[in-house]
């Protein structure tokens, strides 16, 4: 068995029919890679063997409804095959664009719990996330995801809703979480734009300027003060603060429980860091899970990450949040140094710790 609990990442595909500005997958979109069943039940035999109990199993892509119905439905079987007996909980990420009623129908039989890119109100999300054309062609997408969402709700699944915060959605704080507070959407999240360019990942929005906009936001949900909409940022860190364990992978501070199966049986030690060769611990079909996620190189990985940056050392939120994402400190420029959003963590530590009576000696005492 591999120490600790395993929550494995399925990326199915590079592929996506959008070609969002910011987008990671530069040069891939149109790439053919599929996951093959071969590879699919590789991975799926090696989780099981490596775990026990209840599961949670990620669904990522590109755009993972790209895989098809059939085939999809087909991944469902090899699962009950492989953890027959075990409980086991799926989550999807979407741009939700493909969603139909026989998608929405599938996923919620299997309780699903999906999460849909929308970066806000249509003209802005049409901007940042058009539909690839075969002419080339600027074609808005929110339409259609606003109709895959709408199947979704009728099939009973309430998603939680992804936003991409770029420079130009950055100007629009409170327009933004008024517009998905007064859409019905129960949970959302906003995600600084890291856009891939020229071989390498650039920070598009700096931890100074997601400060001032999560701030902002942040008022305004107090605001708003309605109890079923939650923004997961301030949310869980509300939660957090008030004593309970987080459900988001960047407050529970560790991440040697995540792996990420790419579409070839590539295995990386957290999905943000698919398809980056440095940090590939090597393919299932060449040695097993455990051999790979005990590995010289994923042990410097995970000791490396675990280790507080020298920096942090001072910090009063230091035993909240120790460090950061180590995504988020790579993007830094070295995971030796504090998460490039620290100065926004510690302003939402700041101000949300005065609305929870007892958490700043909470955590003072820790």
């Amino acid at each position: 068995m591999i120490s600790g609990k395993l929550r494995p990442v399925f990326k199915l595909t590079e592929s996506c029919n959008l070609a969002c500005k910011y987008c990671y997958q530069e040069g891939k979109l149109d790439s053919g890679y599929f996951m093959s069943e071969a590879t699919l039940e590789k991975a799926l035999s090696e989780v099981a063997e490596n775990t026990q109990g209840t599961m949670h199993l990620l669904w990522f892509g590109g755009e993972p409804t790209l895989y098809g119905i059939k085939r999809f439905a087909r991944a469902m079987e090899l699962v009950d095959k492989h953890f027959a007996g075990r409980t086991v909980y799926h989550g999807m990420q979407t741009n939700g664009s493909l969603i139909t009623e026989e998608w929405a129908a599938l996923l919620a039989e299997r309780k699903f719990a999906v999460t849909v890119s929308v970066d806000g109100p249509q003209e802005l999300h049409d901007r940042q996330r058009p539909q690839r054309t075969a002419d080339g062609r600027p074609k808005g997408s929110f339409e259609k995801v606003m109709q895959g969402i709408k199947n979704l709700h009728n099939a009973g699944i309430f998603p939680r809703v992804s936003a991409v915060i770029t420079p130009e959605a950055l100007l629009q704080p409170v327009e933004l979480v008024t517009w998905y507070e007064k859409q019905g959407f129960h949970e959302m999240d906003f995600v600084p734009s890291t856009r891939y360019h020229n071989g390498g990942f650039e920070v598009e929005v700096n931890g100074t300027q997601f400060k001032e906009f999560i701030l902002k936001v942040c008022e305004r949900w107090l605001e708003l003060n309605n109890p079923k909409f939650k923004v997961r940022l301030l949310s869980e860190t509300a939660r957090k603060l008030a004593g309970h364990a987080p459900h988001y992978c960047k407050l529970e501070g560790r991440c040697s429980h995540f792996v990420g199966f790419g579409w070839n049986g590539d295995v990386y030690p957290c999905d943000e860091f698919s398809g980056m060769k440095e940090f590939c611990l090597g393919n299932i079909h060449k040695n097993t899970l455990k051999e790979l996620m005990t590995s010289e190189k994923a042990i410097e990985f995970f000791r490396r990450w675990a280790e507080i940056p020298p920096e942090c050392a001072s910090c009063k939120w230091l035993h909240f949040c120790r460090g950061g994402c180590p995504w988020e400190r790579q993007l830094s420029g070295n995971p030796d140094r504090p998460t490039v959003m620290c100065e926004a963590m510690k302003a939402v530590f700041e101000r949300l710790s005065s609305e929870i009576p007892g958490s700043r000696e909470r955590w003072k005492a820790e």
